[in-house]
């Protein structure tokens, strides 16, 4: 990454080193739309690149499955705090639009809790999609998750005790993406077609998404989940001269 680099994402690096952040994602747990997607995916002996791992939060519970997992995160107190908790974890510094691995080296990458969202500019986020797809296993799946832009819609009920907040971004909900203020860091909302364009685009090809459930009926819970999970994967003849 550049020493220049610009002030909104210098602000989210920022946030993810202090003592209050590291109290906030120090919850060790699975949640369960993780759980579903690890367990149909995923199995024993797999390679999984684990990026913005933090403090080693999906890293540890992916081991306890057996897998071969690597955590890789830009914050060097998150990786800091989680060597000394978790020593005998493979936990690195380093960012996911840089990645210092081989080609088509895991069998699984993953971004957990919408990370790629903190990549600022677009471009970062363009650069992280495309290494994750570069360093992904042709057969292998990518799954990561997005803040969903529809869940700024005014009438949806997930923001109903921030009403300024809701007020201020409720318009970006007709968008295709839009950077917004969430919780002090600059995120990236972001509509179902944009994602699967976007990432589509790096050579993926979509899998799936899980909606939260919010509701129980997938008409709604498109538009109140305040973010959604994505697979995707690496066609097996994926570029030239990786054919078996």
């Amino acid at each position: 990454m550049s020493d220049q680099i610009p002030r909104e994402l210098a602000e989210n690096l920022q946030a993810f080193k202090t003592s209050q952040a590291i109290d906030e994602y120090s919850a060790y747990l699975l949640y369960p739309e993780e759980k579903r997607l690890f367990a149909k995916y995923y199995k024993a002996g797999d390679s999984v690149l684990d990026l913005g791992c933090g403090l080693g939060r999906t890293t540890l519970l992916l081991y306890e499955m057996g897998l071969a997992v690597r955590g890789i995160d830009t914050s060097e107190v998150f990786i800091d705090t989680a060597r000394r908790r978790l020593p005998y974890l493979d936990l690195h510094v380093g960012s996911y639009d840089h990645l210092e691995e081989a080609a088509s080296s895991f069998t699984h990458v993953m971004i957990s809790l919408n990370g790629i969202d903190y990549a600022y500019p677009e471009s970062q986020r363009e650069a992280a999609l495309r290494e994750c797809a570069r360093v992904l296993k042709p057969g292998g799946t990518f799954i990561y998750s997005s803040h969903n832009i529809k869940s700024l819609h005014f009438f949806s009920p997930r923001y109903r005790y921030r009403i300024l907040w809701k007020l201020r971004n409720g318009l970006r909900a007709f968008k295709d993406r839009a950077y917004v203020m969430e919780a002090g860091l600059h995120t990236l909302y972001t509509s179902r077609e944009f994602v699967i364009r976007q990432t589509e685009q790096m050579g993926l090809n979509l899998l799936e998404i899980v909606w939260l459930k919010m509701i129980g009926h997938e008409r709604i819970d498109r538009y109140f989940s305040p973010y959604c999970y994505y697979v995707f994967t690496k066609p097996v003849m994926f570029g030239a001269g990786e054919a078996g």
